[in-house]
């Protein structure tokens, strides 16, 4: 694939799947800012595996590739990584919510229910 083409393969897939992307991790509750992250750490994984991405791309017509026709192996890639984007933002929060910061800089994990007296107070 010349630069072009590559250039255009990967607009293709970021104008196709955005919205996507976007719906999968706002439907799981995330805010706009959550979703932005979990967008952005979609399409860094692509290209983190931009040689695969590509050989999943090309057909025997060049004038075609997957991002033309639906449910391709590329676009289930590309959803499947989102979802697993958001899947690791929620299970990293509810890892986040057990624990307690202190002022020091330290970290305690919490057993599940319960809660820090004053979390925001001086370490002692």
């Amino acid at each position: 694939m010349s630069g072009d083409a590559v250039d255009q393969l990967w607009d293709s897939l970021v104008d196709q799947h955005m919205d996507s992307i976007w719906g999968i991790a706002t439907t799981a509750g995330l805010d706009g800012a959550e979703a932005a992250v979990i967008s952005q750490l979609t399409w860094l994984r692509m290209a983190e595996r931009w040689t695969t991405v590509r050989a999943l791309s090309r057909t025997k017509d060049p004038t075609l590739h997957p991002v033309e026709r639906s449910a391709t192996q590329v676009d289930e890639w590309i959803l499947h990584t989102a979802r697993s984007e958001v899947d690791a933002w929620l299970r990293d929060e509810r890892r986040r919510s057990r624990e307690a910061l202190f002022a020091d800089g330290g970290v305690v994990r919490m057993a599940p229910g319960f809660q820090a007296a004053d979390a925001g107070g001086p370490a002692r």
